[in-house]
């Protein structure tokens, strides 16, 4: 399965240590949907994305993922540190995913 990233320059160094090849760095939310769109006509399997950069393309990606199943759409933290409200977003997809509700 093929992976790919739409991440600001630091993520994007991380990733590729990790072993992720094909990484894209987005100076901003402009650049960041341009990859989008790109990258989804592709055959990848899951592409990864920034919170702060989806968050700007919330519309675009909620769209995307109501209507597709691949490639999956995985948001990451980038070097700040995770957004707060990201968290029940999380749940609600692994319960659309798997069917069980996660709940601490």
């Amino acid at each position: 399965m093929k992976i790919a990233s739409i991440t600001d320059s630091t993520t994007a160094v991380g990733l590729r240590l990790g072993g992720i090849k094909e990484t894209h760095e987005a100076e901003d939310i402009v650049e960041a949907g341009e990859l989008f769109e790109e990258l989804v006509k592709k055959e990848i399997g899951i592409l990864i994305i920034t919170e702060k950069l989806a968050q700007g393309m919330r519309k675009k990606i909620n769209k995307f993922t109501e209507e597709k199943e691949r490639p999956i759409i995985a948001e990451i933290p980038d070097k700040g540190g995770p957004i707060p409200e990201r968290k029940e977003v999380i749940r609600t997809l692994i319960k659309r995913a798997v069917g069980v509700e996660i709940k601490r």
